[in-house]
Order: structure tokens, then C-alpha cells, then sequence
């Protein structure tokens, strides 16, 4: 069966186990594309109280298999031919990426975990091949195993984390649109096994691609997915008290108002929101499952913890998203877009200015100036998957900066403008190399701090 990855401390809870179940059958497609998820269905299949349902599907929102439509309940998330077009291209760019670096570290424990997991993938494919199609969820679990343990090495949690939740949206489609290829996917598994133990990283990126837009293609060539852009599942509704509460509470998390570490006191916060305990453990639990927070089952939430080497997983995961969205970004602007750069940019030179005058008064503005001015930059992308990852990751860089207090003044302040210009003359190859500058610069200057 596929499994998310467990939230550390949730697991043999209520909530979890509840939470795991309903998010496999929507993988699975047992929860069917825009099905209406009515809670007191869902409590009979799943022994679940209706809060502890309604805390599933705000979790399930905030990963995107769940749209939640505020007083009108929740459905299933809808699939398109274009979404699925959307999160290869963004399975193909992280699973390179981590390709390359997991062929450099991997060691013999690690070729042998490769060929294990190959050997159970290659044997269902063999069944399947055979005409036995009743074990698909099987098949696909040990797919996922398999491409897991080919990048297992990568030596990122950060890129590992987020390739598995591209990976599971990618399995929804893949489940969905019944795709088996038969010979011509199970020799592809063989030649990615073959460049593991060779260390062709170059190869295995290129067998990989073409793998994945075959299934692509397979799709699109059969009609076998609804087209247009669905309802973007991104958002997650901010009319209610627990998508406010979740937006305070995440806005401090990232400020560094609730400091790493810090116990979060159902109690102590319940006074400091004016929220519910149940809304502020359901609100916890879908910042753990952001891992901004994490769960330690009875004994409650705490935020999470910084490191050294956790900021520089974040910067190089957001060098590789950002340096896409900046090419892709870069094609497809038009002169709104460039209006939108240029005001961005303008409203964050002002507050550089002021910051660089010695006034620190207004340090969240900056900081959300900063995240619109890199947003507008890849607003013309063309892919929420990309625009909603890259958000995320950016999110947890950008506490780090927070909690280090990190400007570096003229420099970083040069390097926007650098970046402005290059998005005005689309030259993606300079904006890439001022854009890493930027980002080694930043962390650079947060870990002199001292507070990291």
C-alpha cells in the first residue's frame, strides 16, 4: 500500500492513522476526482470522529488531494491532462537533480538497497506482463520504492521531502489514468538499475525523462485524462477560523516569533489566538506536515528546530526551483509581467534604502517586499506545481533569515537590481548565476550570525 511519509510522533495516533488511510484511497483513486466528501460517509468508512475528519481534510487541503470549499465541505481535487503535464516536468527536475547527487554519495549499502528494490519491482512487472492486473497498487508501491531508493542518497531530506509529495501527486495521475506500459516501462526500471551501478548519472537522467514523458504522452494519446486547468487546489480558504488560525500561527512560526524548539501549549496558545483547541491541533498538525512544527504524539507540538545544514539543503532546493521558474518565467512574460517585476522591485529598493539607513523598524515588510519581488520574477513560470513548491521551500529559507536578522545591505540590495535587469533583457543565464550569489551570500551571512 502507499504510504506518506510519517510525521514524526503522529503515527499510531487517531488522527494519523485516519489521515493515512483517506489520503491512500485518494492516491488510489477509491476517492474518486471532484468526489463530494461528506462527512458523516467518511465517519462510517473510517471510524473517525467528524472533527478529527474535518482536521484530515484540512491537512489533506494544505497538500493539495483535498479543495476545501469553506461552508460547502470539501471534494476530491480534479485532475487535467495539463496538471499532469505540469508535475512531470517538476518530477523530472528534482528526480534529476537528486539522481546525480545520489550516484556521487551512494555507497554499497546503497546498491544494494537499488538492486533489492529493482528485484520486487521487477518481479511484479513481470506479473503484470503476464496479464495479472490485480495487483496494482503493489506495482506501484514498489515503482515508488524503487525510484526512492535510486535517489535515497541524494544527502538532502529537504529535496527528498519534496520529491516525494511531486511523486504521490504523480501517482494519483499514473493510478487514475491506468498507465502500464508493459515491456517498454519495465526495461527502463532495468536501464536506471544498470546507470545506478555504473554511476551514469547522465544516462539515467535522460532514460528517466524519456520514462516519464512517455507517460505523459501514453495519457494525452488516449484521452484518457479531462482537459483544461482545474480549479487550482493551491489555495487554501481563508474565510475560516482555521485557515486564519493557521495563518497567524505559521506568520509567527516564520517570523521568529514562536523561536525553534519552543513548546506549543495547546493552552497557552488557545489564549494567544482566541482559537479552539481542537482548531489549533488541527492547525499543528498541518504545519508538522509542512515541517514547520513537529508532532511528538502525546506530549504535544513543538517548532521545529534550525540548522546549518538544513539552510543549505533549503537554498540549493531553491536555487534548483527558482532557477527553473526564472527560465520558464523568462519565456513567457509579457509587459505585465515586466510591470509587475518592476513594481515589486521598486517597492523593495525603497525599504532596502530605508533598512540601509540604519532603520530596522519594519522588518516584516521588508521581508515580504523580498518575497514578492522573487514571486513576481516567476509569476510568468506557467506551473502552480512549481509556483506552490518553490513557495514552500522559500518560506522555511526565508525563517532563517528571519531568525538571523540577515541583510546584507548594498549587496543584496546590487544583486535585485541585477536581477531586475537581467528579467528586463530575459537572460536567464545571468539571472541563474546572481541568483546563486544571492542565495550562498544569504546563507553565508545568516550562519556568521551566530544564531543559527
Amino acid at each position: 500500500m502507499e504510504q506518506p511519509p510519517a510525521i514524526p510522533g503522529l503515527t499510531d495516533t487517531a488522527s494519523e492513522a485516519c489521515y493515512r488511510a483517506v489520503r491512500r484511497d485518494i492516491i488510489f483513486g477509491k476517492l474518486q476526482p471532484n468526489e463530494r466528501l461528506r462527512l458523516e460517509t467518511l465517519r462510517d468508512n473510517y471510524g473517525s470522529s467528524i472533527s478529527t475528519l474535518r482536521e484530515v481534510l484540512n491537512r489533506l487541503s494544505g497538500e493539495r488531494f483535498v479543495i476545501s470549499q469553506g461552508q460547502r465541505g470539501f471534494t476530491v481535487a480534479p485532475v487535467t491532462q495539463e496538471e499532469f503535464h505540469d508535475l512531470a516536468t517538476l518530477r523530472e527536475l528534482l528526480e534529476g537533480h537528486a539522481l546525480s547527487r545520489s550516484f556521487e554519495k551512494g555507497d554499497l549499502e546503497w546498491e544494494g538497497r537499488v538492486v533489492g528494490a529493482y528485484h520486487k519491482l521487477g518481479r511484479i512487472e513481470a506479473q503484470m506482463l503476464e496479464g495479472k492486473r490485480d495487483q496494482s497498487e503493489l506495482w506501484k508501491h514498489y515503482d515508488k520504492e524503487f525510484h526512492h531508493q535510486l535517489i535515497a542518497a541524494c544527502g538532502s531530506d529537504e529535496l527528498l521531502t519534496a520529491h516525494a509529495s511531486v511523486f504521490d501527486h504523480y501517482l494519483r495521475y499514473q493510478i487514475i489514468a491506468v498507465i502500464f506500459r508493459g515491456n517498454d516501462a519495465a526495461y527502463e526500471h532495468l536501464l536506471l538499475r544498470d546507470c545506478a551501478l555504473e554511476r551514469d548519472d547522465q544516462r539515467a537522467i535522460s532514460v528517466l525523462n524519456g520514462h516519464i514523458a512517455a507517460c505523459v504522452a501514453h495519457t494525452a494519446a488516449g484521452g484518457l485524462l479531462p482537459q483544461g486547468v482545474p480549479a487550482s487546489p493551491f489555495a487554501f480558504q481563508r474565510e475560516t477560523v482555521s485557515a486564519k488560525t493557521w495563518n497567524e500561527v505559521r506568520r509567527d512560526i516564520l517570523g521568529g516569533r514562536l523561536a525553534p524548539g519552543r513548546k506549543l501549549k495547546l493552552e497557552g496558545l488557545r489564549s494567544d489566538y482566541g482559537a479552539s483547541v481542537s482548531i489549533l491541533r488541527e492547525v499543528l498538525n498541518r504545519l508538522a506536515t509542512e515541517g514547520l512544527v513537529v508532532a511528538e504524539g502525546q506530549r504535544g507540538f513543538e517548532v521545529a528546530l534550525v540548522s546549518a545544514d538544513n539552510l543549505r539543503e533549503l537554498a540549493e532546493l531553491r536555487l534548483l526551483l527558482e532557477g527553473r521558474a526564472l527560465i520558464n518565467s523568462f519565456q513567457n512574460g509579457d509587459v505585465d509581467w515586466e510591470a509587475r517585476v518592476i513594481a515589486a522591485h521598486h517597492k523593495l529598493a525603497a525599504m532596502e534604502e530605508r533598512m540601509d539607513r540604519g532603520d530596522r523598524s519594519q522588518i516584516d515588510l521588508w521581508k515580504r517586499l523580498d518575497w514578492g519581488f522573487h514571486q513576481a520574477l516567476i509569476s510568468a513560470c506557467g506551473s502552480d506545481a512549481l509556483m506552490h513548491l518553490h513557495g514552500g521551500v522559500f518560506d522555511k529559507y526565508l525563517r532563517y533569515q528571519m531568525i538571523a536578522l540577515s541583510f546584507r545591505g548594498q549587496i543584496a540590495a546590487a544583486e535585485h537590481r541585477a536581477l531586475l535587469d537581467a528579467a528586463l533583457k530575459r537572460d536567464h543565464e545571468t539571472a541563474a548565476s546572481v541568483l546563486k550569489e544571492h542565495l550562498l551570500g544569504g546563507v553565508q551571512h545568516a550562519l556568521n550570525s551566530g544564531t543559527i
